[in-house]
């Protein structure tokens, strides 16, 4: 594989994740997201499949694994995001018979809102994970890159 395949496919991923995250953003902005959309396990998302597929050929470069950790807790938050506003209303019947739903439905916003900034922030530190990979990958002799695959 060449240079402009390898940095086309990692940006593809890269543009996958942006995409992913939007959907995050709109749930909790109260917009419906599909079914499709939803969150999934950190390795089944578009990103994921490039990272634990072809990607794996860049593995032995340092900015490789910068990348893991931060995709894997966008995922965990993304997930607390959707159970949290998607989720089944959970207060004991008490809750629910003296409770305000309009109260609790408030409060899971909240959570929600400081969720996605957790996210946007961890986002941000993938995101520039990815552009020292994409550095890295234009540095590299075209020999040496073809050496991986």
């Amino acid at each position: 594989m060449n240079k402009k395949e390898v940095l086309s496919q990692l940006r593809q991923a890269k543009s996958a994740h942006i995409q992913w995250r939007s959907y995050a953003q709109a749930l909790v902005a109260g917009i419906p997201v599909e079914q499709d959309h939803v969150p999934v396990i950190h390795t089944d998302c578009k990103f994921g499949r490039w990272y634990y597929g072809h990607g794996q050929e860049l593995s032995s470069l340092k900015a490789f694994s910068a990348i893991d950790t931060p995709h894997e807790m966008l995922h965990q938050i993304y997930m607390k995001i959707y159970k949290l506003l998607e989720g089944e209303d959970d207060r004991s019947t008490m809750q629910k018979m003296f409770g305000s739903k309009a109260k609790m439905m408030k409060q899971r916003q909240q959570e929600a809102d400081a969720l996605l900034q957790k996210m946007l922030s961890v986002s941000g530190t993938l995101l520039e994970a990815i552009a020292q990979l994409e550095q890295e990958v234009q540095a590299i002799p075209a020999e040496e890159l073809a050496s991986l695959y």
